[in-house]
């Protein structure tokens, strides 16, 4: 790593208010905030005829406990599925511990299945304000039980309110939400959370997709619906207000007759209009005629949470159609989207066309749903109104929506002398505001603190969302995946730019071997990794972009961090592929169909050698390769061919402007992704390729945005950076796209940057924390003074730009008038941020529990 002084503490703390050095400073302060001093205690309960339990006291009065006294639920059966047993509730034989630990055991008798399943379950007091209990569960008595767990919290009196992490007030249901976390407050203040372990070692998932055309339906069978679920507010009287988890639960769709029971839906007349649509109705066929693309109408119908739904109806149109299900309010409000995205049927303008969907209807918190019929807003208006002016109308006929019967069944096996563990935490503070924002936040802070994790707030939630994103992708083979977001993978999509930066910045060796050896079975014939993998459905995308030589640089990683064994076959393969792909001529000139970065949406169909983000990569890569070791291979990457593509990316600053041009032919434009290749270059090499004076002179020109006076440093201008600006000649400092200019972006979604739409979204200046900080790092390396400042106040950005979300974003979006912050607002591969910092000594190794592996 190139030379650079160690940030000095006692001055920074003298330059800024504490708040910000808690973002920072590996031993801050703020990390973990506190009014009480050993507040939470545990305390055993029963005797030996009925059985012991625990109950969590709270400055020492009884806060929470399991039902009836036990310790959780649980369902087995045999594999064929002929057996079942339940016990409800189990209670331990006997006991050990004091007020901080507590040891329970005992036994499970399975008289159906006749087998004896050993029970252990451990409560340790983990800090101040959090508890962990685990469960483990063996049996030696048959080659393998399926079974499900269900671990409850019960508050001991009446709590004042429930909370989920998208609710500040939940009405119950199953919950599939942003990040699994859900509790109570009682009546003096006290908030009570129950929180899991991640995914991959709790075996749970979030999918309640598959992917599809022209729409992503409910697959089959579903695995842990019900992994949170709250009681509704009707049925508290009666069942009381609780927390519930469980584990291994599969949500499996009836067929046949009498697998769909119909829902009744109003007649076309009594349909809610919202706009200026035209709603007609003959021989039984139903023509709307919208006046803008924002007219829909909503189709009302009963639906409950936890349930599965099918629609089916047929169409006529000569423009696509959007159908969509809401969790509406009694005014008709949208309160989330159903169906989620992708839900548009085809145009089919002469004849018409079938539409069949299937989704999940997870807890509403509306007075029900609605379906909606609109036209799409991803085309912009302009290209749907005719030579007259007008927008198209659409026909719909025979609209039909059923409740789909399901069962529940448990799916995690039990094997023979081969224990199970299930994880989870309870966290307990009298500090937690009564807000969606405090409560979200109090659920990561607390869940990175179960987890032994050590750093400043904004440390903390990128590491519980990466946590919370690492699932598993299959109900057989229980292997490990990790979701770019709870949104953007409800359909189990992994993304190998998404997994190789997310787990690159934690020290998860499980996790990163696993992963790392699912995209190498994923690897095509021709040596190329692919893009992205499912596990429902093939989804094809191996092409010249990032993923295969990020996987052979995830290769190198592996190896050093954890003397990895490489496939070695699949490394040379994946290796030549890159050069013939990047460079056959080996003139040391990247040649892609594709940016080598995060825009690969970006297509260049007879390939280009334009782009200054692909030369840089092609520097890393070469050098990558040839530390690889691959044997006849490795040895004919030269160093003056390193050299020379070293020079090629050089080549692209111009010193008149002061920065590196994205492109050959771009001039008025300014962003990270070109000084991303420095980074990487530093990171995994100590090199330097570019000069001190083109990275400080690169970044400078990037404008500052979003000012705030609340940040650390207000007086830098501005919180944040954009990822791609414009900088034209002459005029105003920079500019966002519009529908004449939009470089790097492709001129079908020019429409959408007409009238100021999309100013300061996604690739056109919004802000991308993983990039920008990556940025700033390579900035202090090369002795860029404005660093830490930069650092700081983009970490502060992150969880108070947005104060209901206070967590790890796609972007933020940087014009004030566009507050669209996406929809993946827990976000994976922002955890590699943790690795930057250690570039820089702001954080170390030690403060990821995954050293210790």
């Amino acid at each position: 790593m190139a030379s650079h002084s160690r940030l000095d503490r006692r001055e920074f703390l003298a330059l800024s208010a504490l708040t910000s050095v808690a973002t920072l400073l590996p031993e801050s302060v703020y990390a973990s905030q506190s009014s009480e001093t050993d507040g939470i205690s545990l305390e055993t309960t029963g005797d030996a005829q009925n059985g012991y339990g625990v109950t969590i006291l709270y400055r020492g009065r009884a806060i929470a406990r399991h039902r009836n006294g036990g310790e959780f639920s649980a369902v087995f059966q045999n594999d064929e599925r002929s057996l079942e047993d339940r016990v409800d509730d189990w209670k331990a034989a006997s006991w050990k511990g004091d007020g901080r630990q507590v040891h329970l055991s005992g036994e499970m008798q399975l008289i159906n299945l006749r087998t004896t399943v050993f029970v252990e379950v451990r409560y340790e007091i983990v800090s101040t304000q959090v508890i962990k209990k685990t469960i483990h569960l063996r049996q030696a008595d048959m080659f393998a039980l399926l079974y499900q767990i269900t671990n409850r919290l019960d508050p001991e009196t009446v709590p004042a309110k429930l909370w989920s992490f998208d609710h500040a007030d939940c009405k119950g249901g199953a919950l599939h939400e942003y990040f699994p976390a859900a509790g109570f407050r009682t009546q003096n203040g006290v908030t009570v959370g129950l929180l899991t372990d991640s995914g991959y070692r709790n075996q749970w998932s979030r999918i309640i997709r598959r992917d599809g055309t022209p729409v992503k339906p409910a697959p089959a069978r579903i695995p842990d619906l019900n992994l949170y679920s709250l009681p509704n507010i009707a049925d508290r009287a009666e069942r009381g207000s609780f927390i519930q988890q469980t584990f291994g639960e599969s949500t499996v769709q009836m067929s046949g007759e009498g697998s769909h029971i119909r829902v009744d839906l109003a007649a076309p007349s009594a349909w809610k209009k919202s706009g200026n649509v035209k709603v007609e109705q003959q021989d039984g066929v139903v023509k709307l005629s919208p006046s803008t693309v924002k007219d829909f109408v909503l189709v009302p119908l009963s639906a409950r949470g936890g349930d599965i739904y099918s629609v089916a109806l047929k169409y006529r149109s000569a423009v696509p159609v959007s159908i969509h299900a809401w969790d509406v309010d009694d005014e008709f409000h949208k309160l989330g989207d159903l169906t989620l995205f992708n839900d548009t049927a085809p145009a089919s303008p002469s004849v018409f066309a079938e539409f069949h969907h299937s989704f999940v209807v997870p807890a509403l918190q509306g007075v029900g749903a609605a379906i909606v019929l609109s036209l799409p807003d991803f085309l912009a208006e302009a290209e749907l109104r005719s030579e007259g002016g007008k927008l198209p109308s659409f026909e719909v006929s025979d609209l039909e929506v059923s409740r789909i019967v399901t069962r529940n069944e448990p799916y995690h096996r039990l094997e023979m002398d081969r224990p199970q563990s299930k994880t989870t935490f309870i966290f307990v503070s009298d500090t937690v505001l009564d807000t969606l924002s405090g409560y979200r936040l109090a659920s990561q802070l607390h869940l990175a603190d179960g987890m032994g994790f050590k750093g400043g707030d904004t440390e903390k939630v990128l590491y519980a969302d990466v946590m919370m994103l690492s699932w598993i992708g299959e109900q057989e083979g229980l292997r490990p995946m990790l979701a770019p977001s709870i949104w953007y993978s409800a359909a189990g999509e992994m993304y190998l730019r998404d997994s190789f930066y997310s787990l690159n910045g934690i020290y998860d060796r499980t996790l990163n071997e696993k992963v790392f050896a699912l995209w190498a079975d994923n690897q095509g014939e021709d040596g190329a990794i692919n893009t992205l993998v499912e596990p429902k459905i093939a989804n094809l995308e191996r092409k010249s972009n990032d993923s295969t030589p990020l996987w052979l640089m995830w290769a190198l990683l592996n190896r050093r961090r954890f003397g990895t064994k490489l496939p070695m076959d699949k490394v040379r393969r994946a290796a030549e592929y890159c050069l013939a792909a990047y460079d056959p001529k080996r003139e040391a000139v990247c040649t892609a169909k594709f940016v080598m970065g995060q825009l690969d949406v970006i297509q260049y169909p007879e390939g280009t050698s334009i782009l200054c983000e692909n030369q840089g990569m092609l520097a890393v890569l070469l050098r990558t390769i040839r530390e690889l070791e691959i044997p006849q291979l490795s040895a004919t990457i030269a160093e003056n061919y390193i050299a020379k593509a070293e020079a090629g990316y050089r080549s692209y600053y111009d010193a008149s402007l002061g920065f590196l041009c994205p492109s050959r032919n771009i001039r008025d434009a300014i962003g990270f992704a070109d000084i991303f290749p420095e980074f990487l270059s530093l990171w995994l090499f100590n090199r330097k390729i570019l000069t001190d004076e083109m990275v400080i002179s690169h970044l400078n020109r990037i404008p500052v945005m979003l000012p705030r006076n609340n940040c650390p440093f207000p007086e830098e201008g501005g919180s944040v950076r954009p990822i791609f600006i414009g900088l034209p000649q002459g005029g105003k400092d920079w500019s966002y796209f519009n529908e004449k200019w939009h470089p790097m972006v492709s001129d079908s979604y020019a429409a959408g940057y007409a009238n100021k739409a999309a100013d300061g979204v996604y690739y056109n200046g919004g802000s991308w924390m993983r990039i920008e900080i990556c940025g700033y790092v390579t900035g202090k390396l090369h002795g860029w003074e404005k660093s830490e400042h930069a650092i700081a106040n983009r970490m502060w950005a992150e969880l108070h730009i947005d104060e209901n979300y206070p967590t790890s974003q796609e972007y933020l979006p940087t014009d004030e008038r566009n507050r669209f912050f996406g929809y993946h607002r827990v976000f994976a591969w922002n955890a590699f941020v943790l690795r930057a910092l250690e570039m820089i000594k702001l954080r170390s190794q030690e403060m990821d529990p995954g050293h210790l592996e």
